[in-house]
């Protein structure tokens, strides 16, 4: 049987990753909690409205977590997706590598 696209589960997946600011925040937090301001102070060019809600959208994917004193860090799934982005950097990083062999 021919493959003429992904399904749409990992066309979804794909869209969670891709956009910045989740990759953004995934990439900054860690399995420990780290206060609302320290997180919002590394992470600049979005809103603090914005902000708050792309942290509550990645908490109802389970990626990230939160307590009582405005504290965030990665869940297990959370810290799965942070490696697959580390795997895409690097993915990419050699591609540019290539690129720039094959201009040269």
């Amino acid at each position: 049987m021919a493959v003429h696209d992904v399904n749409f589960s990992t066309y979804v997946g794909l869209e969670i990753i891709a956009d910045k600011w989740n990759a953004l925040i995934l990439t900054q937090l860690t399995s420990e909690f780290i206060p609302f301001m320290e997180l919002r102070t590394a992470i600049r060019g979005i809103s603090t409205f914005n902000f708050l809600l792309k942290l509550e959208q990645l908490e109802e994917l389970n990626l990230v977590a939160s307590n009582t004193d405005y504290e965030y860090r990665l869940t297990a799934n959370g810290q799965q997706i942070q490696r697959i982005l580390a795997h895409i950097e690097t993915l990419g990083r050699q591609a540019l590598n290539h690129l720039a062999t094959e201009v040269n």
